[in-house]
């Protein structure tokens, strides 16, 4: 393994210890926020990522089946974090939005991971901001449809 693919494993490795920690204060109910199943967490997600998107492509977005999906949904309209759309020709095209209480409730949660995370760091904002870079990238390229590889010879 090359000393750049142990760095990438190693990133991996600790994106993963963080998420663990980050995740759990989503599934923890906090004072004015709405408190969501880590099924609901991953689906909204998506939804926040790719306002607009169907069932289908939310489901195949994290190999969840469509019917599991539908039910993360459901619940998460009737929190009032999510809406569902009629649209396309003969409106049986439904799309999944966010609404603005889910924008608050993301913000919120922010809110509670950077108290989570300040103390546990002592990293400058400018390497914070890097770091926040870096990650972005990586997860806009792993949003990206994968092309297939052909083994150099």
């Amino acid at each position: 393994m090359s000393a750049r693919e142990e760095l990438l494993g190693e990133l991996a490795e600790r994106v993963i210890d963080v998420f663990r920690f980050v995740q759990r204060e989503v599934l923890i109910p906090h004072p004015g926020l709405v408190h969501i199943t880590r099924s609901e967490a991953d689906v909204m997600r998506i939804i926040m990522a790719t306002p607009g998107a169907t069932v289908s492509e939310i489901a195949r977005a994290f190999g969840q089946h469509k019917s599991n999906t539908s039910t993360s949904i459901a619940s998460l309209v009737e929190k009032g974090l999510a809406q569902k759309r009629s649209e396309g020709a003969d409106a049986r095209e439904v799309r999944v939005y966010p609404t603005e209480m889910s924008r608050r409730n993301l913000s919120g949660h922010r809110e509670v991971w950077a108290r989570l995370l300040d103390p546990a760091t002592q990293a400058s904002d400018e390497q914070l901001r890097e770091t926040v870079d870096v990650l972005a990238g990586i997860a806009a390229a792993l949003q990206q449809p994968q092309q297939t590889q052909q083994p150099s010879a």
